[in-house]
């Protein structure tokens, strides 16, 4: 599906939101659980996380870190994430966004402060909670787990492809639900 396809799903869909519900809804959680198969293939649908975000307002996006360029900018695998969770964010200005990385290169800031500061330059203005301690993808799931239990326990995950399917295997084995938004490669 072409970037201007995924774009104009996305607002289709979200446009299309209810009032806001308190927790993340049982529906989705048994969804995801009962179709882990299909959740965690290969093929990859961008409408389940959308309908997941335009049913709940409390389910975070966690935004997967990448190390940094040597000139501490973030690699377009990065930088394809940060435009994914710009999109959705702007377009759910009521979700937070969580950013988890730490500092995998010397003499750079860490990865979710790099990313944080991206999100704001592009418009985001939800809440952006950094979580800056971990240097992998286990990492950022035991880091952020808590917080995603805290919200009703599921979470959009936005990386990128192939990641998204280890990704949400490490989730589900820490006891979260996990659903990807993909964008970009690596």
């Amino acid at each position: 599906m072409s970037r201007q396809a995924v774009a104009v799903t996305a607002a289709a869909v979200l446009a299309g939101m209810t009032a806001p519900a308190a927790t993340a809804t049982t529906e989705d959680r048994d969804w995801i659980t009962a179709h882990r198969a299909t959740v965690d293939a290969d093929v990859y649908d961008p409408s389940r996380p959308l309908r997941v975000l335009a049913r709940d307002p409390l389910v975070p996006l966690v935004v997967l870190g990448a190390r940094l360029d040597e000139d501490c900018t973030p690699p377009q695998v990065l930088q394809d994430r940060l435009d994914a969770a710009a999109e959705l964010a702007v377009a759910r200005p009521d979700a937070t966004v969580v950013v988890t990385g730490g500092t995998t290169r010397t003499g750079c800031v860490s990865e979710a402060s790099a990313m944080a500061a991206v999100l704001r330059s592009s418009g985001v203005t939800n809440t952006v909670v950094t979580e800056e301690a971990a240097t992998s993808t286990l990492g950022n799931v035991e880091n952020t787990r808590q917080l995603i239990l805290d919200r009703g326990g599921l979470a959009v995950v936005v990386t990128s492809d192939p990641h998204y399917v280890r990704a949400l295997d490490n989730y589900r084995d820490a006891g979260v639900e996990a659903v990807a938004y993909v964008r970009g490669q690596g």
